[in-house]
């Protein structure tokens, strides 16, 4: 087999210089030049903000222009599609950016690796069919497939178990003995009870005729893999070079079918692993947080970031779970005005309603004049759920970002957030518009409400929500009296004046109706579709007619010259993210978040260290993102008792104060 250096010649100077010009590169020091020449199984860990999938993209646009081969080809492999609308984005109108997109080379997630080459034929090989890939839609067939009595025994039998059958997964590929396991937790009974048998019977059944949960195509990725080990040898063949980005959140068993279909021993392919080991925040025991990446024998440390200024690198870098070789550098140019004042507010015990007003005023003040109409101003917390109104031990205050503000939703701001109802749906879709440049988006959400109205009311229909929504129900709707009323009904929810109130909620659903029973092909309106139906109240008071709407979980601040919108959520969803102030608030979850990191924020520690406590090695990483967030200004909020009392605060504010930070009691 042709080994990958065989299929590209080697990359010159000239390859730089090219590439360089054609993206508008800058800043290539040795270290991102020595990435950009390997033709060799390496690992690049870079720090954020060092433009690493513009570092990966000018890679593959090299590679794509010398490549030789029109049957072999590069496949790029990530949990999100970031490399794929880059390439869009920065090559789309190039000739390499044109042969990057298109066979023989591959772009996609590492689900969609799995379900394409291995699951899918699998299945087909077995005589089965993939049907829908949707854990909700699933759960519902499943819970279908159960006969009256297997229900009612099984109601029984859960009545007094805090057990959810919607973690059911399917443990093994062999349907002719059903076998399950739960995504989290333990199953509540043994495989030889009754049980056990109905739900897995469900479960099987239910496969049989193409329902699957998301993590289940991993599975019968598995039984491919198993079943024909030459599968292995072919994709080996078939892709001699592969980009793994966002190592550090790949599992264990992502990482296990990664290694069993391209082994990075194998000297006939090139392996190339990209992320940050300090960036794994996500919890899971079965993620591998870095732990053999990068390979020290053969790695490219890339240290130095773009996105913010030395000030920011210098009090971040303490916060990397493992030291960042050379220290983490800021290469962003601060100009005349110079360093922001990276600031410390420190709150009353019980009380951070303050807080928010305060790091607008700042930012305000700080913040060059130029960016007041476009700086992304964000609050960030680590615990972000919904206020328990049991918890009333006031040293656990403030516990959740809620408490900033009592106008947040904790749901709204997940990326697979899924409105329980069409109202709050197509608020989404209004509130949508508000924050974006184009209407897209929001006619998507109302797409999809009325796709999933569809299938509450039928699920025989089956209908797979595809990645472009609103051409597909146009697609669907035939009947060209029903297309317009559908594309009349989009106008009238998002581009008329009037606030869409209880009254005139009724008319609206008739109109959803209407629509969907043509899609369902029923006219009986089950009570799942009721429900979807429903009115529910918007939190607060009502918009008056003309308000202007904010975007979902934006607090807005009224100062002396003008308003500051702050964005609110949780540090998860900010990965990945920049943000030109940032500000990091103070939670609690079995400790104040924070407080627990006092000795990194005084100077006392820095990195994990050794023998750290299981919980400091998660927080550690998820303050490193969150303080690498910002281009301009990091804050945090915490409570006064966190620094102590007479001499010890003393000491820890002038500590605070030694490390850059100004401290600003409210």
């Amino acid at each position: 087999m042709t080994a990958f250096r065989d299929l590209v010649p080697e990359i010159t100077d000239e390859d730089i210089e090219w590439v360089s010009g054609l993206m508008k590169l800058e800043g290539l020091d040795e270290q991102r030049l020595a990435f950009l020449r390997s033709q060799e199984t390496l690992d690049m860990s870079a720090c954020p903000g060092s433009g690493k999938t513009t570092l990966v993209v000018a890679k593959l646009a090299i590679l794509a222009r010398k490549w030789k081969s029109r049957t072999r080809g590069i496949c790029v492999l990530s949990h999100t599609n970031v490399a794929r609308h880059e390439i869009e984005q920065r090559l789309g109108n190039t000739e390499v950016g044109r042969r990057l997109l298109s066979y023989p080379h591959y772009i996609d997630t590492i689900h969609g690796f799995v379900r394409r080459f291995l699951a899918t034929p699998w299945l087909l090989s077995a005589q089965y069919r993939f049907t829908a890939i949707d854990d909700e839609l699933t759960h519902r067939m499943r819970l279908r497939s159960i006969s009256v009595e297997g229900k009612r025994f099984l109601r029984s039998f859960l009545a007094h178990r805090t057990f959810d059958t919607s973690l059911l997964r399917l443990a093994t590929a062999d349907f002719a003995n059903p076998c399950i396991k739960v995504a989290k937790g333990n199953l509540p009974s043994g495989p030889d009870t009754q049980s056990y048998q109905i739900m897995a019977r469900a479960v099987v059944d239910t496969a049989k005729r193409g329902y699957f949960c998301y993590d289940e195509i991993f599975v019968l990725g598995r039984a491919q893999l198993d079943a024909r080990p030459g599968v292995a040898e072919g994709l080996r063949h078939r892709f001699p070079c592969v980009f793994i980005d966002e190592m550090q959140d790949t599992s264990a068993m992502q990482d296990e079918y990664l290694r069993a279909v391209f082994p990075r021993e194998n000297s006939g392919i090139c392996v190339i692993r990209v992320g940050d080991s300090n960036q794994a925040i996500f919890e899971s025991d079965a993620h591998t947080n870095g732990s053999d990446f990068p390979d020290r024998s053969r790695a490219v440390h890339i240290s130095s970031s773009f996105r913010f200024d030395e000030s920011i690198a210098r009090l971040a870098n303490p916060f990397a779970l493992h030291a960042v070789p050379g220290s983490l550098s800021g290469r962003r140019n601060v100009g005349e005005q110079g360093p922001l004042r990276h600031t410390i507010f420190v709150f009353p015990d019980g009380d951070c309603s303050a807080v928010l007003d305060a790091y607008a005023r700042l930012a305000f003040q700080q913040l060059p004049v130029c960016l007041h109409d476009k700086a992304t101003v964000t609050a960030v917390g680590y615990t972000h759920k919904d206020i328990d109104p049991a918890d009333t031990d006031p040293m656990h205050y403030p516990k959740t970002v809620g408490h900033y503000w009592e106008g947040y939703d904790r749901c709204a701001g997940l990326v697979a957030y899924r409105p329980p109802t069409l109202i709050e749906r197509v608020r989404l879709a209004k509130r949508g518009l508000v924050k974006s440049d184009t209407a897209h988006h929001s006619v998507e959400e109302i797409a999809k409400g009325l796709l999933h109205l569809v299938n509450l009311s039928n699920p025989n229909t089956k209908i797979k929500v595809g990645s472009r929504q609103h051409v597909q129900v146009q697609q669907l709707l035939a009947n060209l009296n029903d297309l317009a009323c559908y594309q009349q009904l989009v106008v009238d929810l998002l581009f008329t004046s009037h606030v869409i109130s209880a009254e005139n909620w009724a008319s609206f659903t008739q109109r959803f109706w209407a629509l969907a029973s043509v899609l369902a092909g029923t006219s009986e309106q089950p009570e799942t579709a009721q429900g979807y139906l429903a009115w529910v109240p918007e939190n607060g008071e009502a918009p008056q007619e003309g308000a202007v709407q904010l975007a979902v979980n934006t607090f807005r601040s009224a100062q002396n010259h003008g308003v500051l919108d702050i964005k609110l959520g949780s540090i998860h969803s900010s990965k990945g993210q920049t943000h030109t102030a940032t500000l990091v608030l103070e939670t609690y979850s079995h400790e104040h978040f924070i407080g627990s990191l006092l000795p990194w924020l005084v100077g006392q520690q820095s990195h994990g260290g050794t023998r750290q406590r299981k919980r400091i090695v998660q927080r550690l990483p998820a303050m490193y993102v969150a303080m690498t967030r910002p281009t301009h200004l990091l804050c945090l909020a915490i409570s006064r008792r966190t620094l102590g009392e007479g001499e010890e605060f003393d000491a820890n504010c002038a500590q605070l104060r030694g490390q850059g930070w100004d401290v600003q009691h409210l």
